[in-house]
């Protein structure tokens, strides 16, 4: 065969029908910017490449089959190379498991895979995004990925099959119950967030994508035409009284550039909001009380601080906290478990960390909320603020003659401020110049020199 016949098969086997796979892979990335690497080999049922999104360089791969040995080695050859780069890695997760007929091959292809997953975590961001089936083993990988997004239906994520679960009574498991995006999002936690359609889920990862680093070693921030000194009198008047919700939301979309933030586990723990915004440019990671902190609140809230800390990403507090939920005792001692380890990612935290207290900063909830007690760089107040190891009522009854007057003179934000628990007590309106400004004063604070990992599970 001549060389122009040989150019001409390659283009006929080029212009073959394109995969729903690949179709995946080319819209994440840029318009005609993805590249295919390793595309030629036979049997590996998983598509692999890199191309840029939103502009900067990423890696990403889409499954196309059963999990064997080339598959999973295809994998660990784009994670290396995403490693050496100092890019993201996401994975687009659709297949019906692992490949029975390899044996004890199948084993080591997973362990490959997980072993240069776990090399990867804190040097990079890895994104998995569940568009099928993620079955049995290979629910493992999204659970090393620092982030995982899924359809609300179509599409299940489970070890053990619902059906081989169902009690002699024969009544059936409802996979949507167990397995599907939606409860996964809502009841276990184990999605970030979950989309009716594909183009959704894809567009999220896109998102996040923007807002995170390229690696551990780089710094999310880019030019904003936002104004630094904008400031809002409707935070004056946000607080209505001592016990009404506060809208966190509307507060977090007023320190944002663009008035918009990408909220992770929206309904998981709701009474803590973990979500990325931009900030004079920087990406940050905002944490706000929604609500009494529960199991779920302080475990969510725990697992965003460690990876803000392994990607370089400030953190803000925006904090109202006055009490734990009331739970049973076995429930209890759980909370008192995810509350230390929130407390231990606080203190362990060494990128810049700012706490805004809104509103009440009451006991050792208090503490947990990024406090200056653990080791928060900057802390303001609003002048509603109240600041105490009690309530006003445990105050009082403990105290037995103490009154009202002397708790307030007490949980007063001055008297905090007068002690140095306080940095400053800020208008409201002006939230967001003070927050602009202890970021710029922050911004060459000197990390640990130990590397940062985290491990999303």
């Amino acid at each position: 065969m001549d060389t122009l016949n040989k150019i001409n098969a390659l283009k006929e086997l080029k212009a073959e029908e394109p995969t729903a796979a690949r179709v995946r892979l080319e819209k994440f990335f840029d318009a005609n910017s993805f590249v295919e690497l390793e595309g030629f080999a036979d049997g590996a049922n998983v598509i692999t490449g890199y191309g840029s999104v939103n502009g900067r360089l990423c890696f990403a791969y889409s499954q196309n089959g059963p999990v064997n040995k080339k598959h999973a080695t295809k994998i660990a050859d784009l994670y290396s190379k995403a490693i050496n780069m100092g890019a993201p890695v996401t994975g687009i997760l659709d297949s019906n498991g692992i490949e029975l007929k390899d044996g004890q091959e199948a084993l080591e292809a997973y362990g490959i895979l997980f072993k240069n997953m776990s090399e990867a975590s804190g040097l990079i961001p890895q994104i998995s995004v569940i568009l099928g089936d993620c079955l049995g083993i290979a629910t493992y990988i999204p659970l090393l990925s620092d982030f995982r997004i899924m359809m609300e239906t179509n599409s299940n994520m489970f070890m053990t099959s619902p059906a081989a679960l169902e009690g002699a009574d024969g009544i059936k498991l409802d996979y949507n119950d167990f397995c599907s995006g939606e409860a996964h999002a809502t009841k276990t936690g184990l999605v970030h967030r979950a989309y009716k359609t594909e183009e959704d889920c894809l567009n999220a990862a896109c998102q996040l994508i923007d807002l995170l680093p390229l690696n551990n070693s780089d710094i999310a921030e880019e030019q904003s035409n936002a104004d630094l000194n904008r400031e809002d009198e409707a935070l004056n008047t946000i607080i209505a009284d001592e016990s009404s919700p506060i809208d966190m939301s509307y507060i977090i979309s007023s320190i944002s550039d663009d008035y918009r933030y990408f909220e992770l586990q929206p309904r998981f723990g709701e009474e803590i909001i973990c979500a990325f915004t931009k900030i004079s440019g920087k990406t940050v990671g905002v944490l706000a009380n929604n609500g009494a902190l529960g199991i779920q609140s302080t475990q969510k809230a725990g697992k965003f601080v460690k990876i803000c800390d392994a990607f370089n990403i400030p953190i803000v507090t925006l904090t109202d906290i006055a009490e734990y939920q009331k739970t049973s005792i076995g429930a209890q001692n759980i909370l008192i478990s995810f509350s230390a380890h929130l407390l231990l990612a606080f203190t362990e935290a060494s990128v810049p960390k700012i706490n805004i207290v809104v509103r009440r900063g009451i006991g050792s909830g208090y503490m947990l909320m990024n406090s200056k007690y653990i080791g928060a760089d900057i802390v303001l107040a609003w002048p509603t603020a109240e600041i105490s190891l009690l309530n006003k009522k445990g105050y009082v009854d403990i105290m037995h003659q103490a009154d009202s007057a002397e708790y307030e003179k007490e949980s007063s934000p001055y008297t905090s401020a007068s002690k140095g628990y306080i940095d400053d007590i800020i208008i409201p309106a002006a939230t967001r110049k003070h927050i602009i400004a202890a970021l710029e004063m922050l911004c060459t604070k000197r990390v640990r020199a130990l590397p940062k990992k985290h491990n999303s599970v």
